[in-house]
């Protein structure tokens, strides 16, 4: 069954399940779009392009029905070619309408839905998504249509718990969870039941990390727990407040914590059932809250600015001042070890010292690593390093390694789903975790990234593939492009910006060793991300 329902709801869609326009005329205007003949991909993505900036200027149910008629185009390109660009733009322009008066943000959401759940190839997360879209609507005509495919879907309805969440995020002032970033921010709760505890639930401890604009705050568990999140108003001259309850867990240790910045302090007290934490906030601000398994982690993002829907064109020039880049590993992590003992960590931080110069030389950007010397950062810390740094790109550098040494060749990652069981490998290596491990962050983090931010993390991690095979191929022909691939990867969680994950070959490979092992090719590689940065920033 699970083989074959998820094209069922794509007849659907075909069948009716659209409105894309307010009014006759807007739906002639924009199927006539989707339907005519389509021009070659160039000449599709250059239309899309147009119609995203007449949009830029437009307002009301106009630059609705332009934006949906530049989704249409990407959206009957991936179709044609496959190409995930395609596709992940399609999702950017339609999250643009989602809050478009009904019934025309409605069929958008319902649209993105659908095509998200395809390109993901998750009925589960089609499911989520559709039922979150039906919460959001009051038209009778678009529940029919929820209706209609929430019937198809049912074999993937999740667990009444995670309804439960879905039903009391959508219904409260705290924004929408999982596939919809609300005002607020989304909110991801473990979707099985907390069952069998090996032994009581304690919080062992609360990393923090603060900056003016924002903080990430890492609240460490023995075992998994589920947690509920809320807002508490201003009291008095005290700013609002955050709170995360985490059922059944214990505390022991210092009941308020400075973090300073955007978040004046954490406090935790005994509460019925569990803890509260309590982050005091000097302003209304953002947020996003989730977890991360093995270890059990809930992470806190708190900004000071939800993410910017793009408004101008998904092409053209693009701007980057600050460029994070993050060196693999270091300290007491050695990362990969090739056989004649070249280390990951040593290799990575020559890399990024290598580019950063060239990026603000040759570039005019400011950069920032997150390591500068053989030291240890936590994995948590490098994404909230590069949000509190504003970057406008992240990227961290690693070298590849399987078991066998067999593995050759480039890849670059980006953080979504993914079933690939050599892609789920190398996350549960980087992360130091198991294969489940990183598919389940993978499907967690997958809900609470910004469909902006993953178009552009893609399109920037095309950019460095194409970039570092250019680079590499005159001197070394046999060099092998393994593409952009997706997994769960713990240094990329909570990034605000485009993020990607550099694999730069496979030190574990004795003949890649040795070429890792000299400046020629590191420079190459350095070169190939000086390159990939300057392409994206061109608009290319």
């Amino acid at each position: 069954m699970k083989r074959w329902l998820l094209p069922v709801t794509l007849l659907l869609l075909a069948g009716g399940c659209r409105q894309p326009a307010g009014t006759p005329e807007d739906a002639a205007g924009v199927e006539d779009a989707a339907e005519s003949p389509l021009p070659s991909r160039e000449e599709a993505v250059a239309e899309a392009a147009r119609l995203a900036v007449e949009a830029a200027r437009a307002s009301g149910v106009e630059r609705s029905r332009l934006l949906l008629a530049a989704a249409r185009l990407r959206e009957r390109t991936w179709r044609l070619e496959r190409r995930e660009s395609d596709a992940l733009e399609a999702l950017e322009l339609l999250e643009q309408v989602a809050d478009s008066p009904e019934p025309l943000g409605c069929g958008a959401r319902l649209d993105r839905a659908l095509l998200e759940g395809e390109l993901r190839r998750s009925p589960p997360a089609t499911y989520r998504a559709v039922y979150v879209a039906r919460r959001r609507t009051e038209d009778a005509a678009c529940r029919r249509r929820v209706d209609a495919l929430l019937a198809t879907l049912a074999a993937f309805r999740p667990l009444p718990t995670v309804l439960a969440e879905l039903d009391r995020q959508a219904g409260d002032d705290s924004g929408i969870a999982s596939t919809t970033l609300g005002s607020a921010g989304p909110v991801v709760v473990p979707t099985l039941p907390i069952n069998n505890p090996t032994g009581p639930t304690r919080i062992t401890g609360i990393e923090r990390y603060g900056s003016e604009d924002g903080a990430r705050i890492v609240v460490n568990l023995t075992q998994p727990a589920l947690f509920e999140v809320g807002i508490l108003g201003r009291q008095g001259d005290r700013g609002p407040r955050l709170y995360v309850d985490v059922a059944k867990a214990s505390y022991k240790g210092p009941l308020e914590l400075p973090v300073g910045g955007l978040v004046e302090r954490v406090r935790l007290g005994k509460q019925t059932g569990g803890t509260r934490l309590v982050l005091d906030l000097r302003r209304e601000a953002w947020r996003k809250v989730f977890y991360l398994p093995e270890p059990f982690r809930l992470v806190i993002d708190v900004a000071k600015e939800a993410p910017a829907l793009p408004v101008a064109a998904p092409t053209g020039p693009r701007g980057v001042r600050r460029v994070v880049l993050d060196p693999g590993h270091g300290g007491h992590d050695p990362g990969a070890v090739g056989p004649a003992g070249l280390r990951e960590k040593d290799v990575t931080l020559d890399i990024a010292h290598r580019a950063a110069p060239l990026i603000a030389r040759e570039l005019g950007v400011v950069t920032l690593l997150t390591r500068d010397s053989d030291v240890f950062v936590p994995l948590d810390e490098r994404a909230a390093r590069a949000n509190a740094f504003q970057a406008d790109l992240f990227l961290s550098i690693h070298c590849n390694a399987n078991e066998d040494g067999t593995g050759r060749g480039v890849m670059t990652f980006v953080l979504d789903e993914s079933r690939d069981p050599h892609a789920l490998s190398i996350a549960a290596r980087e992360n130091a975790s198991s294969p489940a491990a990183a598919a389940e962050l993978a499907s967690v983090l997958s809900r609470v990234v910004d469909q902006g931010v993953r178009a552009r993390s893609n399109h920037f991690a095309e950019l460095l593939q194409r970039s570092t095979m250019a680079s590499l191929s005159p001197r070394y022909p046999d060099a092998t492009d393994h593409g952009v691939k997706r997994a769960g990867f713990y240094v990329l969680a909570g990034a605000r910006m485009p993020a990607a994950l550099f694999e730069s070959s496979f030190i574990s490979h004795p003949t890649e060793e040795s070429r890792l092992d000299t400046a020629d090719y590191r420079q190459k590689l350095a070169d190939a991300i000086v390159n990939a940065v300057r392409a994206y920033r061109d608009g290319r």
